[in-house]
């Protein structure tokens, strides 16, 4: 029997041991896959949020039209 990776709701009734053995360690595989992927999105975010902050204050800093110290 083959599975389609992306449809995580195949239908699972009168199927082998086997065959529900490799269902069920697709589904834990293809959760863990969206658990890494959001997690490494939220470091993203927040890894953009502090090089724009960053960047925004470099070039306050550099602006021509204010007075040296």
């Amino acid at each position: 029997m083959q599975f389609d990776y992306l449809n995580s709701n195949e239908y699972d009734g009168l199927m082998s041991i086997e065959d529900l053995r490799v269902l069920r360690l697709r589904k834990k595989k293809i959760e863990s896959d969206k658990k890494g992927r959001k997690y490494i999105l939220d470091i993203n975010q927040r890894y953009r949020k502090m090089t724009t902050n960053k960047r925004n204050n470099f070039l306050r800093k550099m602006n021509p039209f204010k007075k040296a110290a």
